[in-house]
C-alpha cells in the first residue's frame, strides 16, 4: 500500500472515512500502526489509531462507536470504539481493527462466514 499523504513529521498517513450516527461522514489519518496490549491476566487488545484530517474537524463523537473505518477503496479498516479529548474536540479516535474482530469471532463462532457473501435486495 502507498500513503496518501504525510504528517507534519514527513511519516506517512492513509485517509480513511467513516460514517457515523453523530458526525455523519468524516475523513481521517491513519499511521498504518497497531498498538497492541495485554493485561496481566492475559485480555489482549489491538488498537488503530485515526488522527483529525487537517482542517476537516473531529473524525468522531460521543455516540458514533461501533462505526466502520473504511478506506478510500472501500475495504474496512476497523470498528470504532472511543476518542481521546482535548478541549472541547476528540483529538484521537480509537478503534478495533477489523482483522482482529473476525478473528476473535471466528474462535468462538468457527463457521461463521464473512467473505463471498452476497447480499440482494428481494
Amino acid at each position: 500500500m502507498n500513503p496518501d499523504t504525510e504528517g507534519k513529521n514527513g511519516e506517512p498517513l492513509y485517509v480513511v472515512a467513516k460514517y457515523g450516527n453523530t458526525t455523519k461522514l468524516t475523513l481521517g489519518n491513519y499511521s498504518g500502526m497497531d498498538a497492541y496490549t495485554c493485561t496481566e491476566f492475559g485480555l489482549e487488545s489491538r488498537e488503530v489509531v485515526v488522527y483529525n484530517g487537517k482542517g476537516s474537524g473531529d473524525f468522531s463523537a460521543k455516540g458514533d462507536s461501533g462505526s466502520l473505518i473504511f478506506t478510500g477503496d472501500g475495504d474496512g479498516l476497523a470498528i470504532l470504539h472511543s476518542g481521546m479529548p482535548r478541549g472541547m474536540h476528540n483529538h484521537v479516535t480509537y478503534a478495533t481493527p477489523l482483522w482482529w474482530v473476525i478473528k476473535l469471532l471466528l474462535e468462538r463462532y468457527p463457521f461463521a462466514e464473512f467473505y463471498g457473501i452476497e447480499y440482494t435486495l428481494d
